[in-house]
């Protein structure tokens, strides 16, 4: 029964992105319009869309969450709620128990939802290179640690950064079909947790590809990292390569174990033997 609620919530997703694609190459409050008029006969979409220019909202009740580009509407389509639902699955945080003022590391925080993953009230440091999306997390994270920065193998490089806002895949790696090349300053794992100084609880690590560098920059403060999800899915360069071979074997080289791996999505969650 769960399987086929996921398969016609897969072909529900479809359909809404076939929708999408047609509306979209419209002006921004044709494709309101249209999408709000959408959302009144379709039962699984539970939130409407204001443009109030030049940014898109997700309206959820009295929530709004600013979000790009307009094709990420699938994913909050039937509510911000079920969104961060579906992602703590995806990320495996049923299999962490936290607790208040637990300090969260968020690699590639795009528009801070992973942010909302948590009930209890988290020190969250999110790190977004992008310009763009980053004036969205910035808008929809309050009150947190919040850089435009790419985590790197290395500090204070001025390194290439591929932007591919539009689907969400923009990569220091080089990229098919990018949008745009800018540079980025570039900050190492082990200097953030220098600055913070304390034991880091979970590292979320999702880079386009770009995961074993960023690794390859927590050398030092490695024994301080209780937990790391890490998406190693097939998304690194113009190969579309996994990175989960380089990711497993430098944690289960320094003393790691994987705790489990995602059904649905190339996601795995690492644990640090050092911790009870």
């Amino acid at each position: 029964m769960n399987l086929l609620k996921k398969i016609i919530n897969r072909v529900n997703q479809k359909l809404l992105s076939e929708v999408l694609k047609i509306i979209s190459k419209q002006n921004e409050k044709f494709f309101e319009l249209l999408f709000n008029l959408y959302s009144k006969f379709v039962k699984s979409v539970k939130v409407k869309v204001k443009f109030i220019s030049p940014n898109y909202y997700v309206i959820d009740k009295d929530k709004k969450y600013k979000f790009f580009p307009i094709e990420r509407i699938k994913f909050y389509a039937k509510g911000l709620d079920y969104r961060f639902k579906i992602l703590r699955e995806e990320y495996l945080l049923e299999n962490i128990k936290f607790k208040d003022d637990d300090i969260i590391i968020d690699t590639g925080a795009n528009n801070g939802d992973f942010y909302y993953c948590f009930n209890q009230k988290i020190e969250y440091h999110g790190f977004e290179p992008s310009p763009v999306v980053f004036k969205n997390l910035e808008y929809n994270v309050k009150n947190q640690n919040l850089y435009q920065l790419g985590l790197w193998k290395n500090s204070n490089e001025k390194i290439e950064f591929y932007l591919k806002d539009k689907s969400g895949d923009s990569s220091m790696i080089p990229i098919n079909n990018y949008e745009k090349k800018i540079y980025i300053n570039t900050i190492t794992l082990d200097e953030v947790i220098n600055k913070i100084n304390k034991n880091i609880k979970l590292i979320k690590l999702e880079a386009e590809g770009a995961e074993p560098e960023i690794l390859s920059g927590l050398v030092k403060n490695l024994n301080k990292v209780e937990y790391l999800t890490i998406d190693c899915g097939f998304e690194r360069g113009v190969k579309l390569e996994s990175t989960i071979a380089d990711c497993t074997n430098y944690l289960l080289k320094n003393n790691f174990k994987m705790v489990q791996f995602a059904k649905y999505r190339t996601v795995v969650l690492f644990k640090n033997n050092s911790f009870l």
